[in-house]
């Protein structure tokens, strides 16, 4: 049954919406992180520009006043050692932090060591430079007197450095807070273009996010929509295969019973073919039953008329009449010779023994026929696998002893559990086929063997064997090789089945012009669980 077919839940150009708003929307979220990365390096960047640059100011600041300091303890006579050495040292740091915020690279704050980026916008470096060529002009005097000792420095140097921060001083720390300014500035104009960056991405994401938000609620009902729809189809098919169910139960219980009929027809069919040597059979020793019968009834005329002329003579010599008794007891005479002579008494027993004989043969017969032609018997019953045999041997004689001489190799009492009519079906089968496939008179071989827990039987014959593309069909059904109306094609296959239902296996060899062997194997003991498909393999000699 083929169900009607089903709308999808989301096309594919609807999924690929959805997947365009998703990776939209995760852009933007990125884009805001990135910002906010970005922002906070800048920010961290920035800040470190700023605390040096204001660091700067405050070296310069030192530099200067130590260097005033230094200058009046000159003309005072006062020691200026640690005056000369502060200002040297803040000179120093504070050309340092000149070249990093420049160049870049490393300068100390609050005499921790700091890596800072160099100025690179074109309003702050405008600021710098202009911090770096008043710097520029006397920075060769500031360090040079920097290096020298407090005891041995040049006082000339020293007064011409004074004289620059009494010029140029008061400049230098406006150029510096201008610097210091522009970097502020700068860094609040970057700040607040990222933070309109960062808003308008959020905002266009929440735009995004509820677009795709609507579009997969219009998705959800659709979908919830169709899922109704297909669950009701789902009802309605559950429904159709229950029914259909029912109605393949039903066909599956009529195939089995058109399987046992079959079964049934087949055997049937087996004696049908059976009837005309069974009849042959039963009338053989029928007729020399009938024509012992015919001599039995001449010998119970003579030996009555022997015993008439007894009960003549016996009431002759009752009755006195002595003038015929004489004659009379020559003919009985004659009679008693005559019976001697024949012998009549030994052979009629003989003859009596040899139709009892005849009758236990039709008997024997009879019983065998009525055994195999039964329905199948529910019960498993442990048998004699040699007398099975041998009982479908008897059914199968005459058309047997026309065709070949049977030689039986069998293990003595060789019990075997199993359901006997349809055993007796599986050796009829296979006991006709080697018959038939013989041409010329020949040999049928039947052995049994006992193997473990198993009981091995093979039917081999020196027929005209089996085509190697044929033998994987002789278990088909209704597959034949026989000419039209001679054959149902059914023997081997209800051969198989019945193998089958035992838990055992058949398996052929055969050769074209040597013949064909058969080999069944079945388990001695039923064992108590589910019949097993048997493995058929097929072999080619």
């Amino acid at each position: 049954m083929q169900g009607p077919e089903r709308p999808q839940v989301m096309t594919t150009s609807q999924y690929g919406e959805l997947v365009l708003y998703a990776t939209l929307f995760l852009l933007l979220v990125s884009a805001v992180f990135v910002v906010n990365f970005i922002l906070a390096q800048r920010s961290e960047a920035e800040a470190k520009q700023i605390a040096l640059a204001t660091q700067s100011a405050r070296m310069w600041q030192t530099a200067e006043k130590s260097l005033r300091d230094a200058h009046i303890k000159v003309f005072t006579l006062d020691k200026f050692d640690s005056s000369f050495k502060e200002f040297a040292s803040a000179i120093k740091e504070f050309d340092q932090i000149q070249r990093a915020l420049k160049n870049g690279g490393t300068a100390k704050l609050l005499g921790q060591p700091m890596t800072v980026e160099p100025v690179a916008e074109e309003k702050v470096l405008g600021a710098l430079e202009a911090i770096e060529s008043k710097w520029q002009s006397q920075r060769e005097r500031f360090l040079k007197l920097a290096e020298q000792p407090s005891a041995a420095a040049d006082t000339l140097l020293l007064e011409r450095c004074v004289e620059s921060i009494v010029h140029e001083g008061e400049a230098m720390l406006d150029a510096n807070q201008r610097f210091i300014i522009a970097l502020g500035e700068a860094s609040n104009e970057r700040i607040t273009r990222l933070q309109a960056l960062q808003v308008g991405a959020i905002l266009l994401s929440l735009v995004v996010f509820f677009a795709m938000a609507i579009r997969l609620t219009i998705s959800l009902r659709r979908r919830d929509r169709i899922i109704v729809e297909n669950t009701n189809e789902i009802i309605r098919q559950r429904n159709e295969l229950a029914s259909e169910k029912e109605r393949i139960e039903q066909l599956l219980r009529d195939l089995k019973d058109t399987q046992a009929q079959l079964i049934q027809s087949e055997k049937m069919a087996s004696l049908g073919q059976m009837v005309a040597g069974i009849a042959h059979e039963v009338n053989t020793p029928l007729g020399f039953v009938t024509n012992n019968l015919s001599i039995v009834e001449r010998n119970v005329g003579i030996l009555e008329q022997a015993l008439k002329a007894y009960q003549k003579m016996e009431r002759m010599l009752r009755e006195g009449e002595l003038s015929e008794l004489e004659a009379q007891l020559e003919s009985v005479h004659e009679l008693v010779s005559r019976i001697e002579e024949m012998a009549l008494a030994d052979r009629t027993r003989k003859t009596l023994a040899e139709s009892n004989l005849g009758l236990q043969r039709i008997q024997e017969l009879v019983t065998n026929l009525r055994n195999f032609s039964r329905l199948d018997e529910a019960a498993l019953k442990t048998v004699n696998l040699s007398e099975n045999i041998d009982a479908s041997l008897m059914i199968a004689t005459n058309l047997v002893k026309h065709k070949a001489e049977v030689i039986k190799n069998y293990t003595p009492n060789l019990m075997v559990e199993c359901y006997p009519a349809q055993l007796n079906q599986v050796f009829l089968n296979l006991i006709t086929n080697a018959a038939q496939a013989i041409e010329t008179f020949g040999k049928i071989t039947i052995t049994t063997q006992l193997e473990q827990d198993k009981a091995i039987i093979k039917v081999a014959d020196t027929g005209v064997g089996i085509p190697e593309q044929n033998l994987k069909k002789i278990f088909e059904p209704f597959f034949t090789t026989k000419p039209v109306g001679q054959g149902t094609g059914l023997g081997l296959s209800i051969v198989y089945k019945i193998i089958e239902q035992h838990n055992g296996t058949i398996d052929v060899k055969s050769k074209v012009g040597e013949g064909t062997e058969f080999t069944i194997t079945l388990p001695v003991k039923q064992a108590k669980q589910s019949l097993r498909e048997p493995a058929k393999r097929v072999q080619t000699a």
